[in-house]
C-alpha cells in the first residue's frame, strides 16, 4: 500500500503569515507571467511604437533663424538611427519636397526618399530574408509653412527592443520582487512577534492559576482586537470555575460539620457501653444514613452527564412517586391525594428517574410537616407539577433560605439538602421550581413550572 503524505500547515503564526504573503506574491507574479504576452497584441504595440517615434521626432524639429532646421532627439532614440541603419530612418521635407533634416545615410533612409509619401510600409531586400519597415507621417506647420515627417521602422526591430526590454523588466522584477519579500518577512516577524508579547504573557498569566489562586484573571490590555473575545471568555470560565470550587467548599464543610453532630452522639452511647439506648443508637444511625444517601443524591444531580433525557410520561412518574411514598403517609396518618389534569401519554422531554427524586423529595417534604388527619396534594398539570400541604407554613424570613443546602426550618428533621436537590434537578432541565406563598393560610405549595421546549405532543 502506497503511503501519502499531506502537507500539513505550520504552526506557528508567524510562518503561517509569512508562507501566505509568499503564496500570494507567487500567484500574482506567475500571473503577470502569463497575462502579459497577452495584455497587447504584437502588431498593436509596433504601431504604437512607431507613432511614439514620429511624434518623437515631430515634437523635436528646432527651427534656427537662418531657415536652417535641426531635431533634438534623446540618446536612446538617436542611438537606434545611427545604429541599425536598415531598421531605422526618419526625414524631414519642406513644402517643395525638400530634405531639411534626415538621420544617417543608410538603407532605410534611402528606400524612404524613393518613397511616394503615401506609402505606409515596404520592405529592404536583405540576405537573411526582406525587412519589413512600417511609415508614420506627421506634418508640422511652422512659420506658415508645412513640414513633413516620415518616420520608418521595422518590425524585428521593435520585436528585438521589446523582447530585451521585457528580459530586462523580469530581471529587475524579480530582483525586486525577493528583496521585497525579503523586507516583507522581517517586518512580518518582528511585527507579529511584538502582536503576540501580549498573549504570551496572559499565557505565562493562565499557566500559574491553580485551585489556590482562581481570583487571578488574564490582562486583555494590548491584546488583539481579535483574540480580546479568547481572553474574555477564558475569564469567565474562570470566574464561573471560581463560583464551582467556592461552593463545593462550602459544601464540603457543611457536609463535614453535619457528620460530626450524629458521630459524636453514636461515639457517646457506645462509650456508655451497656447503659446505651438502643432506640436513640438506631435513631442517630439512621439520620446519618439519610444524610449520607441525600450528599449521594446532591452529587449525583449535579453532574449533567448523569442525567438521561427521553420522552417521559410524567403521570407514570407521579403515580410512581405516590406509590412509593403510600407507607410513609399512612405511618405519619396523612391522606396522600393525586389529582391529575393532564393526558396520559402526553410526552414530557425529562430523566424519569430524576423528575422521580425531585417528586418524591417536595411529597417527603409535605409529609413530614402535615399533622396527622391532613392531606397531602400532587396536583400535575399540562405546564406545571404543585405540591401542597397543611403543616406550619413557611414564614417569610425562611423564604430565602429554602433552597439553601443544609438548611433546616424551625420544624425540620431532615438534612437540609432535599429541596436542594429539587432546585438542581430543576435547573438542569431549565425548569423553574418557587413557593407559592399562602398569606393567612397554614401549608406550603411548592410549584415546579415545566420549560415549554421540554414538552413533546401526544403520542
Amino acid at each position: 500500500m502506497a503511503l501519502r503524505f499531506a502537507p500539513s500547515m505550520p504552526r506557528s503564526l508567524t510562518a503561517r503569515l509569512m508562507l501566505a504573503a509568499l503564496a500570494g506574491m507567487s500567484a500574482a507574479a506567475i500571473a503577470v507571467a502569463i497575462l502579459l504576452p497577452w495584455s497587447a497584441p504584437s502588431s498593436s504595440i509596433f504601431a504604437d511604437e512607431l507613432a511614439e517615434h514620429a511624434d518623437h521626432v515631430a515634437t523635436g524639429l528646432r527651427f534656427a533663424a537662418d531657415g536652417r532646421v535641426a531635431v533634438a532627439l534623446s540618446e536612446r532614440n538617436t542611438t537606434s538611427y545611427d545604429s541599425v541603419l536598415k531598421d531605422a530612418a526618419y526625414r524631414v521635407t519642406d513644402q517643395a519636397g525638400r530634405t531639411v533634416v534626415q538621420s544617417s545615410e543608410g538603407a532605410a533612409l534611402a528606400a524612404l526618399r524613393r518613397l511616394p509619401p503615401d506609402v505606409r510600409e515596404f520592405a529592404l531586400p536583405n540576405p537573411n530574408g526582406d525587412i519589413h519597415l512600417r511609415v508614420a507621417t506627421r506634418y508640422v506647420r511652422h512659420a506658415g509653412r508645412t513640414y513633413t515627417v516620415q518616420v520608418a521602422r521595422s518590425e524585428r526591430m521593435v520585436a528585438t527592443l521589446d523582447d530585451y526590454q521585457s528580459r530586462l523588466y523580469l530581471r529587475a522584477g524579480i530582483v525586486t520582487g525577493l528583496g521585497a519579500l525579503a523586507v516583507f518577512c522581517v517586518v512580518v516577524f518582528f511585527t507579529v512577534a511584538r502582536m503576540l508579547r501580549p498573549l504570551r504573557r496572559a499565557s505565562e498569566a493562565a499557566a500559574r492559576i491553580e485551585p489556590r489562586n482562581l481570583s487571578a484573571r488574564l490582562q486583555v490590555e494590548d491584546v488583539p482586537t481579535e483574540l480580546k473575545p479568547l481572553i474574555e471568555a477564558f475569564n469567565a470560565a474562570l470566574e464561573r470555575l471560581q463560583a464551582g470550587y467556592q461552593v463545593q467548599q462550602e459544601f464540603l464543610a457543611a457536609a463535614a460539620h453535619e457528620l460530626k453532630t450524629p458521630l459524636a452522639l453514636l461515639r457517646a452511647e457506645i462509650e456508655l457501653g451497656g447503659t446505651a439506648n438502643r432506640d436513640l443508637l438506631l435513631r442517630d444511625t439512621d439520620l446519618m444514613a439519610r444524610q449520607v444517601h441525600q450528599l449521594l443524591h446532591l452529587a449525583e444531580v449535579s453532574e449533567g452527564h448523569n442525567y438521561r433525557i427521553a420522552a417521559i410520561d410524567p403521570c407514570t412518574v407521579a403515580a410512581d412517586a405516590v406509590a412509593y411514598l403510600e407507607r410513609l403517609a399512612e405511618h405519619g396518618g396523612v391522606v396522600l391525594a393525586l389529582q391529575l389534569e393532564r393526558e396520559r401519554g402526553q410526552t414530557l422531554h425529562a430523566d424519569a428517574g430524576a423528575l422521580f427524586v425531585l417528586i418524591k423529595n417536595l411529597l417527603e417534604n409535605a409529609l413530614q410537616h402535615s399533622p396527622r388527619g391532613s392531606t397531602v396534594t400532587l396536583w400535575l398539570g399540562n405546564g406545571a407539577l404543585r405540591v401542597a400541604d397543611a403543616g406550619p407554613g413557611i414564614t417569610p424570613a425562611e423564604r430565602g433560605s429554602l433552597f439553601k443546602r443544609f438548611w433546616r426550618g424551625a420544624h425540620s428533621e431532615g438534612a437540609g439538602l432535599g429541596l436542594a436537590i429539587c432546585r438542581e434537578i430543576a435547573e438542569a432541565h431549565g425548569w423553574e421550581i418557587q413557593l407559592i406563598p399562602r398569606e393567612g393560610h397554614a401549608g406550603a405549595t411548592f410549584e415546579l413550572r415545566f420549560a415549554a421546549a421540554t414538552s413533546a405532543g401526544t403520542s
